[in-house]
Parts: C-alpha cells; structure tokens; sequence
C-alpha cells in the first residue's frame, strides 16, 4: 500500500459485520489528510460529534482511486479511533 494514493476527502471504510468475506464495508468517514507519514486524519464533518479523529496507517488494508478500506471492524474504529492528535505528528 502506498501511503501517496490515500487522498483529501476519500470516504473511508471499516469492515462489514462479516469481516473480510462477509457483508459489505462500513462507512466510517473521509479523509482530511495523513499527517506525519503515520497517521491518518477524519473531517469532522461526518463524526457524530463534529471533531477530527485519527487512526495510524496500519490500520489500512487497502486504497483505490474509490476508497481507503481498514482492516479493523465497525466495532474495533469505534473503541480505538483516536480523539486527539497523536504525539510528535
């Protein structure tokens, strides 16, 4: 995966209840940008509680010129999506 193809305002999706072979993936939000090569920024402007979240760049299992698709569950985004900038980003 080349962290250059993840884009301004792509959406972002999580995977479906039924997991990589399962039903279809979640959205989750668009992107704002990649900060510090590691990390990953959400607009605000899809979070339900209007702030930026972030996630780390491992988080991502796949990018097209469509979608950033994560390798974690609707379930796992919403207890590990990060509410404040990370450090030294």
């Amino acid at each position: 995966m080349n962290v250059s193809q993840i884009k301004e305002h792509l959406p972002v999706y999580a995977e479906g209840p039924g997991g990589l072979e399962g039903a279809s993936d979640t959205h989750i939000g668009n992107i704002d940008s990649v900060e510090g090569g590691n990390y990953v920024k959400l607009t605000k402007n899809n979070a339900p509680d209007g702030q930026h979240h972030w996630f780390p760049i491992s988080w991502v299992r796949a990018v097209d010129e469509r979608a950033v698709y994560l390798n974690k569950t609707v379930d796992e985004v919403a207890k590990e999506l990060l509410n404040e900038q990370p450090a030294g980003v």
